[in-house]
């Protein structure tokens, strides 16, 4: 059985500020159907649900209208125009959570550091470990 790294990929800001991204994201891969189970994996409770999300395609080797999450379909489109490295998540209250995508091949090194930079110290590491 294959151990899994609990390396944060997932922060978020404590506080939503128009001015900023809510959070960023590291995927493992650039494949956005097997990612997204990951981040929904990841994604804090408290946080709220998802119920859309719309990406950056040139960010992904696939460009799925909707993929599976735990049993469920999850509705996805992409952005008509080049806004590469983001994820703006639907939710269901209505609001919206905008996440920066670090690319999967960044060192470890450099996406911890920009994961800190967007969060200061609100690092979510999995949903085990949510607020």
């Amino acid at each position: 059985m294959a151990t899994q790294t609990h390396d944060p990929r997932l922060a978020l800001r404590a506080e939503h500020d128009d001015a900023l991204p809510d959070g960023a994201w590291w995927p493992r891969s650039r494949t956005l159907g097997h990612e997204l189970t990951e981040l929904f994996d990841e994604w804090p409770a408290s946080r709220g649900a998802i119920v859309r999300v719309l990406y950056s395609a040139p960010d992904w080797e696939d460009l799925p209208r909707w993929v599976p999450v735990h049993g469920k379909r999850m509705k996805t489109g992409h952005f008509a125009s080049d806004d590469t490295h983001r994820l703006v998540l639907s939710m269901l209250d209505a609001s919206r959570c905008r996440i920066t995508v670090i690319p999967p091949a960044t060192p470890a090194t450099d996406a911890a550091r920009l994961l800190g930079e967007v969060t200061a110290d609100d690092v979510v590491g999995p949903r085990d470990q949510a607020r």
